[in-house]
């Protein structure tokens, strides 16, 4: 069984036992679980479970779990319970304005299953006489079901890769030399609506007659030398361009985009007396690098394809990411699955320098956040612990959660001591534009809130950015001081590449962090984090984690000492 497939059990398994009403924890861990084998670099398989199963000592339950679906591609336990709770019932989650308490009324006073007897009952104006929905919160639930379409044709690079990791190696094990994502997900894009594939096989005709009969594939259809088709429940668009070895370079070339730069391609290649076309490739022995290099033009990467014109005039010594730390990590103190040993060992072993232990503050009760008592007692056993791993530094910072009025979950006394801050928004998120801003620029304002985490809050797939003022939030980041986040968890991507391109003017300072819950997923910064810096053709002195400890230090102090920014 694939690694998207073992995600997708076990994600479905934790709504399962959510709309059971079962233990919040056991299925927040489960959630994390979903995303990190869903992000993992290789196919998890018995050779090497070992490699997540030495973090899940404590958990044989879910160890057991993962390990059937590695080992036998199903869990007897996820398909006695998936047989009380229909798949499409779960899908409404993505509603907006609909909670699993909102469901389960919903499923057991109207027998709702789906979608479509969702609309049929806000039509008939029923919701409303369910107390915690009435009239008001029928409106919202009837205006979010369009959302609820668009959320299902947004996927994030994290999803769009395993699929891809599995259709790869069905077209390989049906005799296909070459196989390569293009499109969007080539060049690293956040949120994509499709996966773009180019194939490489000398027998088409063969390779799409054995595709059409694999029970996993559905809505298949041929068009030329391209196939389409969805795979089991998933919503993802796959498109497989099938051409000869030979033309397998210029095809890949082509079909990863962006339009701009496959006409400035095209106009130049006239010149040339060739052609790329998608019915026309170069049929030369030529690699990626070879064909730029016909074109007079160097090689450009694909993640930072999307401003190629830009790229192509600037000092790529610029854009050399060396990353020496992390500093948004969750350990069990508060939501995360790994401890503070196991992140510190993890981190290690990735050659960092330094880390950020930033859990959650007391708001935030569903994520275990820490009282004041228990943000002493972490302190004490990081410094426990850096004791044993003298060679890279552990800093004791905190993520506090932003309130509606912009002030912060944590007391200034403590504040003082804590060696950095992160603020976020956590809840209502769909606020309007004046209030999103308030809040925000109140939370910039303090003096002890050293980064802005996840800044639009967005879930992709499942909740929108906030509305915000982008000139003025960014104007308000530079005579602050403060810092801002590019979040690498592969369900937020957050700030995205765009939004980061498009304030390039502003001296602003970026930290590169993965929103640690499971030590694995320390690699989501080097997976998507710097894609994203790449993407925007962000400088590396701009990116705060590429600095040394002492300078690092300095920065993450700036704000504090001046203090009189305001």
């Amino acid at each position: 069984m694939s690694n998207f497939f073992i995600s997708n059990e076990l994600y479905k398994l934790s709504q399962i036992l959510e709309f059971k009403g079962n233990d919040k924890r056991l299925v927040t861990d489960i959630k994390i679980l979903a995303y990190t084998i869903q992000s993992l670099t290789f196919e998890l398989d018995a050779s090497n479970f070992d490699r997540i199963e030495k973090y899940l000592t404590d958990k044989p339950k879910i160890k057991n779990i993962i390990k059937e679906l590695v080992l036998n591609g199903k869990s007897e336990y996820i398909d006695i319970l998936s047989k009380d709770v229909p798949p499409s019932l779960l899908k409404l989650l993505k509603i907006p304005g609909i909670g699993m308490k909102t469901l389960y009324k919903l499923y057991k006073e109207f027998n709702i299953m789906d979608i479509y007897s969702l609309k049929s009952l806000v039509k008939e104006k029923k919701l409303r006489t369910i107390d915690i929905i009435g009239e008001k919160g029928e409106e919202i639930i009837g205006k979010n079901i369009n959302y609820y379409f668009k959320l299902q044709r947004e996927f994030s690079i994290s999803y769009a890769d395993s699929i891809f990791n599995y259709i790869k190696e069905i077209l390989l094990g049906l005799n296909s030399k070459y196989v390569e994502k293009a499109g969007s997900v080539r060049r690293r894009k956040e949120v994509v609506s499709n996966l773009n594939v180019v194939c490489a096989n000398n027998n088409a005709i063969k390779l799409k007659s054995k595709l059409k009969d694999f029970n996993i594939i559905r809505n298949f259809e041929e068009n030329g030398d391209f196939v389409n088709f969805k795979i089991n429940d998933s919503e993802i668009d796959i498109n497989i361009l099938i051409c000869p070895e030979e033309y397998f370079n210029s095809a890949l070339l082509y079909f990863t985009g962006p339009k701009s730069l496959n006409n400035f391609l095209y106009d130049k290649s006239k010149n040339l007396g060739i052609q790329i076309l998608p019915t026309n490739y170069l049929k030369l022995d030529y690699n990626e690098k070879q064909i730029f290099n016909l074109f007079d033009l160097p090689y450009i990467p694909p993640e930072f394809r999307e401003h190629w014109e830009k790229y192509i005039n600037m000092d790529k010594n610029l854009l050399s990411y060396n990353i020496k730390g992390d500093l948004h990590i969750h350990s069990n103190y508060s939501d995360g699955i790994s401890s503070i040993y196991e992140i510190v060992r993890e981190s290690k072993d990735l050659g960092y320098k330094y880390i950020g232990i930033s859990d959650h503050a007391e708001d935030l009760k569903f994520a275990k956040g820490l009282s004041e008592k228990r943000i002493y007692k972490e302190r004490l056993e990081i410094r426990k612990i850096e004791k044993l791993f003298k060679d890279i530094k552990i800093f004791f910072g905190i993520e506090a959660n932003i309130r509606n009025d912009g002030s912060i979950d944590v007391n200034e006394s403590i504040l003082k001591d804590l060696d950095f801050v992160i603020a976020s928004i956590h809840n209502n998120f769909n606020e309007d534009l004046n209030t999103n801003m308030k809040r925000l620029i109140n939370a910039i304002r303090n003096p002890f809130v050293t980064i802005i985490g996840h800044p639009t809050g967005r879930k992709i797939s499942e909740r929108d950015e906030m509305k915000i003022d982008w000139k003025k939030f960014y104007k308000e980041i530079e005579n602050s001081k403060t810092i801002l986040e590019i979040n690498s968890a592969s369900d937020r991507l957050d700030l995205y590449s765009n939004i980061i391109y498009e304030n390039s003017n502003f001296d602003v300072l970026y930290s590169i962090s993965s929103d640690c819950h499971f030590a694995p997923q320390l690699n989501f910064v080097s997976q998507y984090g710097i894609n994203i810096a790449k993407r925007a053709l962000l400088e590396d002195k701009k990116i705060i984690n590429n600095y040394e400890i002492n300078d690092l230090v300095k920065i993450m102090n700036k704000k504090r000492e001046s203090r009189n920014f305001v």
